[in-house]
């Protein structure tokens, strides 16, 4: 038990350490609150109230900028500890871009952060200027398609949903349904009209509702005179209201609006950008009411621009098209951000936009460290570098902590702006202690040292990883020895069969990181044996059945000779006669065979046999270097066997070698 606990307060103790380390390590601001860009709508009079929260140590103090520019305002108050910002009551003059500073001190340098814009507007709704004048009067017969406009629109902010009354009284809205239609500009359709539509001396009063006052403004008062028609004739689909052309922000949705008049009503139909019938809602089409006169497109992206078209059918047709411009202020492909990256690295921070298609790029973009513009100096040194038309910023050769700070970057073109933020913080970098050699070459009975060892005095705790002929290894590749403790890691091969031992011949890779760094350390394993280089060992062909192919081949070769020279040697047993031999009558095999030399070089049996007794040896050598032994079995010139011709045949063992042999006649007597 007191080793469990004992187990149990090592752990919370390293854990204690490694966080204690991180939250005391000096960090640079980090913006939390506000995170994005946005536009916030207020009433006149009201109380506003921006926050700005970032994560810093030492503690960070804040400052609010208004329109790029230092506030000085008795209307507006700051309090630089919990970064709020106060307007008691909003008027116009303090509508305007606020941006947020937040700031420490590390070292002696002051690093700033600074937040996304966060626009304040004034939402507001004027109301219809009184002419004087009476109403103008819309006159038109049954089955007419009839617009009642909608003019002399007074400002709101933001822009109204427009809506339209019979009378001044606001419970009588005019519904829309598959006859009557409101444009996006706030013109009431008829698709076609009747004698019910006719309001008895009423206006029909148009209407804008400002959704963030919760009010609403009628104006633009009609009066509609229909003159009554028996039968209502019937008529083809006309165009009533469809735009040419219509923007569409990338990320946003856009509403695309087609009004047919005629009678019967017109069915609308439509098709996409690429011809293509849209017949239901969908993750990226979806019709706003159940007339089908408008087409929500969602999420719009660069491939939704070109031209869309509605189609109004009953016993005719008639279409309408509209181009559907996509646009966008700068669109991020890489934004600036914050890292943390360890001494004497390079560090890239990047910001890097772009436009829509067919539409100019971006300009460079500013950059600014610290809320400020970089001064020349860091260029000059080299310290800084710009590559890629300033998309990217090099800082070169970290320093700790005099490199760590917070850069900005802004990119601009025809729509508009971006802006991005994003803190450098430097850390202490990881340091190899012991590597093993980076390539080893070997011979079977070798080991091969796979030891890595490393230290940092980062928070971060080091972390090890295995890599051997490009596949990971959780634990580690196979007959490597290692010791999790003390970092030992080797391959004893005397240990190792022949097959075992030509699989270890490749690339090892020991991997060194922790959260915010890594260091690769490379060593290649060289089997002198099968001479393969590397990494091409996973992939090489073995090589000894190559070997024995070409064994075999040089063996085969040697027999066929053998069999030449033996079948030659057989052929000139018989003795050639040149021509001088032959004019002389000599023939030396008919006088070798009358004179009986080969009788008496072939030795008769007589009926004994063919082997002698096997020759017996003793167990223990003879030594010419004891006077007894050679006296005992004689002077060494006798104790051996031989033929006729002198050639050797073994060596007698007993004390008294036989008498040679006697040759009587053609035979030969033991």
């Amino acid at each position: 038990m007191a080793i469990i606990k004992m187990h149990q307060l090592l752990i919370f103790s390293i854990m204690f350490c490694i966080s204690y380390g991180q939250n005391n390590r000096l960090l640079p601001p980090k913006i939390t609150e506000p995170d994005v860009e946005k536009t916030i709508y207020y009433k006149a009079q009201d109380e506003v109230i921006l926050v700005c929260q970032a994560e810093a140590n030492p503690q960070a103090q804040y400052e609010w900028m208004k329109d790029d520019q230092t506030i000085v305002s008795d209307y507006i108050k700051q309090d630089p500890i919990t970064g709020e910002l106060q307007i008691a009551s909003l008027s116009r003059r303090e509508i305007g871009k606020y941006q947020c500073f937040a700031s420490n001190q590390i070292g002696t340098k002051t690093i700033k952060s600074m937040s996304p814009v966060i626009t304040v507007d004034l939402a507001y709704l004027n109301s219809w200027v009184d002419t004087g004048l009476p109403p103008p009067r819309i006159q038109a017969t049954e089955g007419e398609a009839v617009q009642l406009t909608c003019d002399d629109v007074p400002l709101c902010n933001p822009p109204g949903q427009f809506k339209w009354y019979k009378g001044n009284d606001e419970s009588s809205e005019v519904v829309q349904d598959d006859r009557i239609a409101i444009d996006a500009e706030g013109t009431l359709h008829f698709v076609y009209v009747t004698k019910a539509d006719e309001l008895s001396g009423l206006n029909y009063q148009c209407a804008i509702f400002n959704r963030h006052l919760n009010s609403i403004n009628l104006g633009s008062g009609k009066i509609l005179e229909i003159t009554k028609l028996n039968p209502i004739p019937d008529r083809a689909p006309s165009v009533l209201y469809s735009k040419p052309n219509q923007k569409a922000l990338i990320g946003h949705y856009v509403d695309i609006q087609c009004i047919f008049g005629g009678k019967p009503i017109p069915s609308i139909s439509w098709k996409n950008n690429e011809l293509q019938a849209i017949t239901s809602n969908s993750d990226k089409y979806e019709f706003i009411d159940t007339s089908r006169r408008i087409l929500r497109v969602k999420n719009i992206q660069e491939s939704d621009e070109g031209t869309f078209t509605c189609e109004g059918a009953n016993t005719q047709t008639n279409t309408a098209t509209t181009a559907l411009n996509v646009t966008s202020r700068p669109i991020w492909e890489k934004s600036l951000s914050s890292i943390t990256v360890a001494a004497t690295r390079d560090a890239s921070m990047t910001c890097q936009a772009k436009s829509v298609i067919r539409e100019n790029p971006p300009g460079p973009p500013e950059w600014f460290e610290n809320g400020a513009p970089i001064p020349n100096d860091k260029f000059d040194s080299g310290k800084y570098v710009f590559s890629n038309d300033k998309q990217i910023l090099m800082v070169t050769n970290l320093v700790k902590p005099d490199d760590t700070t917070c850069f900005q970057c802004k990119v601009s073109n025809s729509e508009g702006f971006r802006f991005a933020d994003g803190c450098l913080d430097v850390i202490e970098p990881i340091v190899i202690t012991s590597r093993p050699p980076a390539v080893q070459e070997i011979l079977k009975g070798d080991i091969v040292n796979l030891t890595v060892m490393a230290q940092t005095n980062s928070p971060w705790p080091i972390q090890y990883k295995w890599f051997f002929n490009n596949q990971t290894y959780d634990d580690k590749p196979p007959f490597v020895t290692y010791n999790e403790t003390s970092k030992f890691a080797y391959i004893n091969t005397e240990d190792l069969s022949f097959e075992d031992y030509r699989t270890i011949n490749g690339t090892y890779i020991r991997m060194v990181y922790n959260v915010h760094e890594k260091i690769n350390v490379t060593i290649q394993v060289i089997l002198k044996e099968v001479g393969i280089v590397g990494p091409a060992t996973a992939a090489a062909p073995d090589l000894w059945w190559i070997a024995l192919i070409i064994g075999i081949l040089l063996l085969v070769c040697v027999i066929v000779i053998i069999c030449v020279v033996c079948r030659r040697k057989a052929q000139e047993g018989v003795y050639p006669l040149d021509k001088k031999e032959r004019d002389n009558d000599l023939d030396p095999e008919k006088d070798l065979a009358d004179s009986g030399f080969h009788d008496l070089s072939r030795a008769d049996d007589n009926g004994m046999e063919k082997k002698g007794s096997p020759l017996q040896f003793t167990e223990e050598p003879l030594s010419y270097e004891d006077e007894d032994s050679l006296a005992e079995y004689g002077d060494g010139e006798d104790m051996g066997k031989f033929n006729e011709d002198g050639s050797f045949i073994g060596v007698y063992m007993d004390k008294k070698p036989p008498a040679p042999p006697v040759r009587n006649g053609n035979e030969t007597q033991i």
